[in-house]
């Protein structure tokens, strides 16, 4: 079958790029399976539906991912932008007919093998690192996710491996792409180059009234006005809330007896030991030990080096063996101890140094405890600020008279635009910013909002004042940034009608030196350089172009810095020696992994010919309906 699905699939450079989008959606992405919703069906492959309900779900988290990478809410229209809907019907289509053609193959995996694959996924495990059943519930349930149906759809993500191992695992990257790289990442050049500056505003003439006049309506949106928004808002979070005053001494002196244990350093020893293949080879060292033998001489002769005796300095804890843990803290600083039958055979041990244990005085941990009793009170305040806001605005209270009588302080921002700026184009502070900003920009003054919820027990309650629509700016508004703007243009006009001016006597057969001189600049040379060490000399935009052609190419590009431009002559061109050393272990597993994601979407291609397809729009529309 293995060799059946590789010769089903084939060409893989057209679709590389491409790969890498789909497959980590389509593989990995739909790792649950949804309760409730709609029982029609959006998508179906073969016998195998996506639900409206699923689809929702993965709509969502695809929205959420793109909203983290941005650092806010998308909206709808972004969404719609960023083709998030034909992304996830993409990505389910795919996960479909994967698990239509498993089903037909009659694959699974055991259900040890499962409870093992489940039992790893990071997002269940304690602070530990162990599985905890406790978070497994809880996830489950605040995405509203039945056990067993979780379970079911990751069997059904454990047959989409197997499905992509057998077409893709261990597929190896051709020779000739691995030396087309290393030729690119290894060739060398020497440019020859001059850097030319653009002049100083104070060298650009002022504009003419009807210049500026004419600049400004050309670009009027640049200079247009954002909605900007005042926000009224109330944070009922045990931060906000918290009060160290009324934290008394007594009752911090209560919590750090309670607590000594945390405020101790348990007592810590340098421990060696020395493993012996059996006991009487112990007992023999031990006696020559007790005669006045050294415990660095008997590890010697027991074939064991400083490196393999040192536990380092540990507290009894560190020890995993309790035989040997005990016999260690039983000791006394520069005694070995008697033969101890530990897991991996007798050892004899010696403690080299005694730390012991010590506690911090109160004094020096008193100002944290005080915060954390603040905090602890503070977190039992929350529910009771919260439904005392809720109850006096549904008796008619206005924000700020609910707030007032939930005696929660109120904050005003008088503008801030969707992106978290003031007029002045400075951020704005604001508790759970991109939530609370996405929130207020869907809101309207008046309306009584729900609270933006703060991890992991708080909220911000919120009121939009008033809403300052966009608008187009006058120029007399903006005329300094106009003037500036306009001058910058006209500056780096002169910069590139200097450049290409140059360039042309270079190629014409002046010498790079004498075009220098004359524009009074120095010529520098950038050395031996690759496509890598040359960014910090030329910079990206002068790298690609000093790249770009042979021996003798004259070419300009933007400087690393601003307002300045490159004039550049490739002096030397010098290939590799031995292409595949300039090709580094992380580029070939990537490489790999293109192929493989490559192989993968040719085989999900050739299922799709295979397999029936079908999409209902009147569920798809159900679904989006379901999306929050």
């Amino acid at each position: 079958m293995l060799e059946t699905m590789r010769r089903s699939v084939s060409g893989w450079t057209a679709k590389i790029l491409l790969g890498l989008l789909v497959v980590s959606f389509a593989i990995w992405g739909i790792g649950t399976s949804f309760n409730g919703g709609f029982s029609r069906t959006v998508i179906s492959a073969g016998d195998t539906e996506v639900t409206p309900s699923e689809y929702a779900f993965t709509y969502q988290q695809a929205v959420n991912r793109i909203s983290r990478q941005i650092g806010r809410r998308l909206t709808s229209e972004e969404a719609a932008t960023f083709g998030v809907e034909q992304g996830v019907t993409s990505q389910l289509i795919a996960g479909a007919v994967l698990d239509e053609q498993s089903r037909k193959l009659d694959l699974g995996v055991s259900d040890e093998r499962l409870a093992q694959v489940i039992a790893e996924d990071p997002a269940f495990k304690d602070a530990n690192g162990n599985f905890s059943r406790r978070n497994f519930q809880a996830i489950l349930n605040n995405a509203g996710i039945s056990e067993n149906d979780y379970i079911a759809r990751q069997m059904n993500v454990a047959r989409r491996g197997q499905l992509v191992d057998a077409v893709a695992k261990g597929a190896e990257t051709p020779k000739a792409f691995l030396t087309a790289l290393g030729l690119y990442n290894g060739e060398r050049r020497t440019i020859d180059y001059v850097t030319l500056t653009a002049p100083g505003a104070a060298e650009i003439e002022d504009p003419t009234a009807e210049a500026l006049s004419t600049y400004f309506d050309q670009n009027k949106a640049r200079y247009a006005a954002p909605e900007y928004r005042s926000i009224a808002y109330a944070e009922v979070t045990p931060k906000a809330l918290a009060d160290e005053k009324a934290v008394s001494e007594d009752e911090v002196k209560a919590d750090y007896e309670a607590h000594k244990a945390n405020y101790t350093t348990p007592e810590r020893r340098d421990v060696r030991q020395i493993v012996f293949p059996d006991k009487a080879a112990a007992e023999a060292a031990k006696a020559k030990i007790d005669g006045g033998e050294s415990f660095e001489k008997a590890a010697e002769a027991a074939g064991r080096s400083a490196a393999d005796i040192s536990l380092g300095t540990v507290t009894k804890a560190a020890i995993p063996d309790p035989k040997i843990a005990d016999a260690a803290f039983s000791l006394k600083e520069g005694a070995v101890s008697d033969v101890v039958e530990g897991l991996f055979g007798p050892v004899l041990l010696n403690v080299t140094k005694i730390e012991p244990s010590g506690a911090q005085p109160l004094d020096e941990v008193k100002e944290q405890i005080r915060k954390d009793l603040a905090l602890s009170k503070a977190a039992e305040a929350v529910d009771a600020a919260y439904n005392a806001y809720e109850d006096a605005r549904g008796g008619g209270a206005t924000f700020k008279e609910a707030a007032q009588q939930a005696a929660i302080p109120v904050k005003t921002v008088a503008a801030v635009d969707r992106n978290g700026n003031g007029p002045d184009g400075k951020p704005v502070e604001l508790p759970q910013k991109s939530d609370l900003l996405a929130a207020a920009f869907d809101s309207e003054p008046g309306v009584d909002a729900l609270p933006v919820n703060v991890d992991p027990s708080g909220y911000v309650f919120y009121d939009v004042a008033s809403v300052d629509p966009a608008h187009d700016r006058k120029l007399d508004e903006v005329r300094e940034k106009v003037v500036a703007d306009w001058k910058r243009e006209r500056a780096n006009e002169r910069l590139d009608a200097l450049a290409a001016k140059l360039e042309k006597e270079v190629e014409g057969g002046k010498s790079l030196s004498d075009v220098a001189a004359e524009a009074k600049v120095e010529t520098r040379k950038a050395l031996g350089i690759t496509r890598q060490s040359g960014m910090s000399e030329l910079g990206r935009s002068g790298v690609d172009a000093a790249f770009s052609g042979p021996v003798g190419d004259v070419v300009t590009a933007p400087g690393p810095a601003e307002a300045t431009k490159l004039l550049m002559k490739v002096a030397e061109v010098s290939p590799p020696a031995d292409p595949a050393s300039n090709v580094g272990p992380a580029e070939r597993r990537q490489m790999a992994g293109m192929l493989e994601n490559d192989l993968y979407q040719s085989y999900v291609t050739l299922l799709q010919n295979e397999v029936p397809v079908r999409i209902n729009p009147s569920a798809l529309e159900q679904a989006k309906a379901m999306i929050r």
